[in-house]
């Protein structure tokens, strides 16, 4: 069973890394990049800040809760104890792989770290907003994002499959925990006044 798996997995990267062509190339090497949507994560933060300005410091830790936790966990939780080469270095198919710019990555690749932590951004800022455009906008951008991992042949699909859902699973949690700082500063504030206190 798990071979059968792993011959599906290997054959929708290939066919997915296939669909190549020079122009491409450019742009999913372009998406895949980290500082390339540094202007989307700066807009996203804003809005949550506007519909939030008083606790624009617990969006930050919130954010920043999200994205540590995918990241953490699906680098020392996963790559470091699964030891899944990537494509890159899979020696059965590293030579057929096409590549884009000679990148190959690190070694391992399961789960996708990309995938977790634009999961998890999608997931924390879609509960902030709580708007449908915004929602279908920013989870389309993440499937983006994860589909031009595996374009670049850096992780097969269940790579990025496994890592979208541990990244869900951190962005709600970081949601959770934004929702119980904000809970307690609330009862704070309420205790405060009680109290007569400024």
């Amino acid at each position: 069973m798990i071979d059968f798996l792993e011959s599906i997995d290997r054959q929708l990267l290939l066919l997915i890394n296939g669909w190549n062509s020079p122009f491409f190339d450019e742009v999913m090497w372009t998406i895949s990049g980290k500082l390339t949507w540094v202007p989307l994560y700066a807009l996203l933060l804003f809005l949550m800040i506007r519909k939030a300005p008083r606790q624009w410091w617990v969006l930050i830790i919130g954010i920043a809760a999200a994205v540590t936790l995918a990241d953490t966990i699906s680098v020392h939780c996963f790559k470091n104890v699964v030891m899944r080469y990537r494509p890159t270095h899979n020696l059965d198919i590293e030579n057929i792989v096409h590549l884009v710019h000679g990148y190959r990555g690190g070694w391992y690749g399961f789960v996708s770290s990309h995938a977790a932590n634009t999961f998890a951004i999608a997931v924390f800022v879609t509960l902030i907003l709580k708007n449908r455009w915004a929602t279908i906008g920013i989870f389309a951008w993440a499937a983006l994002v994860c589909y031009s991992r595996i374009y670049i042949a850096a992780h097969y699909p269940a790579d990025i499959a496994c890592g979208a859902i541990l990244g869900c699973v951190c962005g709600y949690a970081a949601y959770r925990l934004h929702q119980f700082i904000c809970n307690k500063l609330s009862t704070l504030k309420t205790e405060n006044q009680h109290d007569g206190r400024p």
